[in-house]
């Protein structure tokens, strides 16, 4: 793929359809599993669900952030020269270690402040369903 020379249009419609592709997957398998769920536990599982899925998406893009971020980064090292090894190693090394902080936060947040995160998402729930 010649990203300076080449045609944008397909270059954009194949990564369109990648993007696309996966927020398809996802999609599918939150309507599966809130199915699922609601068909064994009920409402109240559905509403469960509906409540901590902001949490879950929250947490899943902090892996997005580090980890495409830091592929970005090294695949733009290693493109420049083999000589620049350790330095693209290094970029890996601190997605890693940002992937593993970002984690710890979101557990830390979620094991302190689980009561008041809920309670927050249950209360915007209403009242989006209610406006």
């Amino acid at each position: 793929m010649d990203f300076i020379h080449g045609k944008i249009r397909p270059i954009y419609f194949k990564y369109l359809a990648a993007a696309f592709g996966s927020a398809l997957v996802t999609s599918i398998y939150s309507i599966v599993d809130m199915a699922m769920v609601g068909q064994y536990q009920g409402p109240d599982g559905t509403a469960a669900l509906a409540v901590v899925a902001p949490i879950w998406n929250i947490i899943y893009s902090l892996g997005l952030l580090m980890g495409i971020g830091g592929a970005v980064i090294f695949s733009t090292i290693k493109g420049q020269s083999s000589q620049k090894d350790d330095e693209a190693g290094e970029f890996f090394t601190v997605s890693v270690i940002g992937s593993i902080l970002l984690a710890l936060l979101s557990w830390f947040v979620i094991v302190v402040f689980d009561q008041p995160l809920l309670t927050f998402l249950e209360l915007k729930k209403i009242y989006f369903h209610l406006v």
